[in-house]
Parts: C-alpha cells; structure tokens; sequence
C-alpha cells in the first residue's frame, strides 16, 4: 500500500474554552445591541426558545449548502444532535479543498448573523436581530476553526467521525501550531481509503438530545401560555 508524504492530523475541539469564548462573543454582541436600539420591549414577552433551536437547525443546514457549494455530495452531509456536548453539527463525509471548508464554515456567520443583524438593526426587527446574536455567539468556534484553518497553506479537510473532531491533511508540520480551541489529538500517515466513508447516516441525534429537546419545548411552551 502506497502512503503518502503528507500526514494526517486529528483535531478535538476545546468545548471548555469554546463555550466560554461563545458566551464572551453574546455578551459583548447583547451590550452593543442594547445600546444601539431600546430593547425593553423584548421583556414584555416571553422570548421563545422553539426559535432558538429552529435558528440552529438552519445555521447546520447553512454549513450543509456550504459544503454542498464546495462540491460535497449531497449523500455525504449529514447532520446531528449532541446536546451533552452542547452542539448541533453538520458532517460532510468527503476529503474537501481548504476553500471548500472555509466556505461552509462561514455561511451561517454571514448569512443569519451578521447580514440579518444589520438588516434587524436597521428595521429594528427585535427578535430578529436576537436570533442574529445567538447565532454568532453559536458560530464563534466557526470562526475559531475558520481563522486556525486560513493559516495552513496546502491543506484538505475531512471529518474523523466525531462530532467535535475533525482531520486537516496536509505536508506541513501541525505539531507546533497552537489554538486554545483545539487540541491535536493525534497525528498518522495519511492514506486516501481512511477518509472514503460508507454507510452514512443523514440525521443522529443522541437519546439525552431527544430527552433536553422535549424538556425545552415543553418550557417554551408553558412560558408562552404563561407569558401571553
């Protein structure tokens, strides 16, 4: 078997650091939005938490056109629900170019953060604009992996299988190049067959997931009857 000279390396993602990082993200974005546009009338009712999660839905979908736009198969995306993990995610199952995984990862930063909370800010659109800081508090480890991945000159993308891991392939030496966000799991030789996946489920979602889903449905919905 032919092995090639460039080498495979495994990265984990930093929830800790990520989560934290995200919250710092909502509550710089939440201070510059209040001061902005006078957002005491969003108190007045109950702000509902079915669209927080149908506004992530999206944001995974938007990562699955990005792959799509940059030539992944439609039968390789899949997507997912790890709540224990605190993340939803979208996994396109194929080796991809640098560009092709740039572009998935800034779509929904740009489509539903930062272009519709210009658009909520100038209409003064409330729960838009709210639903736009959420997301770009969730797309901030997007824009983490977005920045770590830009610095690599010659690399491919693939994902590992894991949710919160994924393998950049490249001939550079990874080893010393350091984010607080990721850290190197594990480095082998590449070979093209480890990343031709099969048997790939469109949709996962973890049983705690269904379990938390409910749970928050249910308080949404007894915060609306509540509440209006």
């Amino acid at each position: 078997m032919k092995i090639s000279k460039k080498k495979a390396y495994i990265f984990k993602m930093n929830l800790w650091t990520a989560n934290i990082f995200s919250i710092a993200v909502f509550v710089i974005m939440a201070i510059i939005t209040i001061l902005l546009i006078d957002y005491t009338a969003i108190f007045q009712k109950p702000f509902i938490l079915t669209l927080i999660i149908i506004y992530f839905a999206i944001h995974e979908l938007l990562h699955g056109i990005g792959y799509f736009i940059g030539g992944t198969k439609l039968k390789n995306i899949s997507y997912g629900i790890a709540l224990e993990k605190g993340i939803f995610y979208c996994m396109g199952y194929q080796e991809i170019t640098k560009k092709n995984i740039l572009i998935s990862l800034q779509m929904p930063f740009m489509v539903i953060g930062v272009i519709t909370y210009i658009i909520g800010i100038i209409f003064k659109l409330r729960v838009l604009t709210w639903l736009s800081v959420f997301n770009i508090m969730g797309a901030a480890m997007d824009m983490a992996m977005f920045i770590f991945i830009s610095g690599i000159k010659n690399v491919h993308y693939s994902e590992s299988g894991k949710p919160d891991e994924f393998v950049l392939i490249t001939d550079e030496d990874l080893t010393k190049k350091k984010s607080i966000f990721l850290v190197l799991k594990e480095t082998k030789d590449y070979k093209k067959e480890d990343y031709e996946f099969k048997d790939i489920k469109r949709f996962k979602c973890s049983k705690s997931s269904w379990i938390a889903l409910l749970i928050l449905l249910g308080l949404d919905l007894i915060n609306i009857i509540l509440g209006w």
